[in-house]
C-alpha cells in the first residue's frame, strides 16, 4: 500500500512551482501581445512581483536544521514519499515508468501540437530512467522507490546556476529549492547523463506514435 507519509509538504512544493509556472505564462502571454516598451516594463514589474510575492525559494526542511544530517534525510524523504504517494496509481508503493510519465505529463492538452507532446513522453522517460538507473539510491529496478526520489531531491537541492546561467553540483545543501535552479534541473540532468541521439531517436519514436 502507498505510504502517505510526506504527501502535504509534496503538494506544498508542487503549488509553489505551478504558481510560477502559472506566473511565466502570464508573462509571455503578455509579453507577446506588449505593443511598446513602456508596456514591456510593466509587465516585468509586474512578474518581478508576483515572483516575489510566491517566494524564490521553497524551504522543505519545516523548521528543522538543514545541517541535522537525521533531519535533512528525513525531509528530503517526506518529498519522496509525497511524490510516491500522489503518482503511484496501483497502490504498490512504487512508481512505474508508466505511472511515471501519466502524472509528468498530465498537463498536456489537445491544443498542443505532436512536438511539445512527443518532448514532454521524451523528457519524462529520459528523467525516470536517471531517476531509476543514474542517482545516488539509484536500483535500476524498473520502478521508482521513496528513497530514489528523495535522491532527485537531494541532488536538486545542491543544484546552482553561476552567473553565465550554466548548472553545476555545489556540494552544498541548505534545504531550499531555487525556483530559477529548480526549472533547469531535469534539462541539466539529461544534458549531461543522455547522449543527444539518444534523445532525438526516442523523440521520434513517440512523434511517431503520436
Amino acid at each position: 500500500m502507498t505510504n502517505i507519509t510526506g504527501i502535504q509538504i509534496y503538494d506544498k512544493m508542487k503549488d509553489w512551482q505551478k504558481q510560477h509556472e502559472a506566473n511565466a505564462i502570464k508573462t509571455s502571454n503578455a509579453l507577446y501581445a506588449a505593443k511598446d516598451d513602456n508596456t514591456y516594463n510593466a509587465i516585468y514589474e509586474e512578474y518581478f512581483t508576483k515572483t516575489e510575492e510566491i517566494g524564490y525559494e521553497f524551504d522543505f526542511m519545516e523548521g528543522k536544521d538543514s545541517t541535522n544530517e537525521d533531519d535533512y534525510n528525513e525531509q528530503i524523504l517526506k518529498l519522496g514519499q509525497g511524490e510516491i504517494a500522489t503518482m503511484d496509481t496501483d497502490g504498490d508503493g512504487e512508481v512505474s515508468l508508466d505511472e511515471y510519465i501519466l502524472a509528468e505529463t498530465a498537463d498536456l492538452n489537445e491544443n498542443d501540437d505532436k512536438d511539445m507532446q512527443a518532448e514532454a513522453y521524451t523528457m519524462s522517460t529520459l528523467l525516470f530512467n536517471i531517476i531509476d538507473q543514474g542517482l545516488g539510491s539509484s536500483d535500476s529496478s524498473g520502478s521508482l522507490s521513496a528513497e530514489e526520489l528523495a535522491s532527485f531531491y537531494k541532488n536538486l537541492d545542491q543544484f546552482n546556476l553561476d552567473e553565465n546561467l550554466n548548472g553545476y553540483l555545489s556540494g552544498e545543501f541548505d534545504g531550499k529549492f531555487n525556483i530559477d535552479e529548480a526549472s533547469q534541473f531535469a534539462t541539466f540532468l539529461i544534458n549531461n547523463m543522455i547522449k543527444p541521439e539518444t534523445y532525438d531517436e526516442l523523440k521520434q519514436i513517440y512523434l511517431e506514435s503520436l
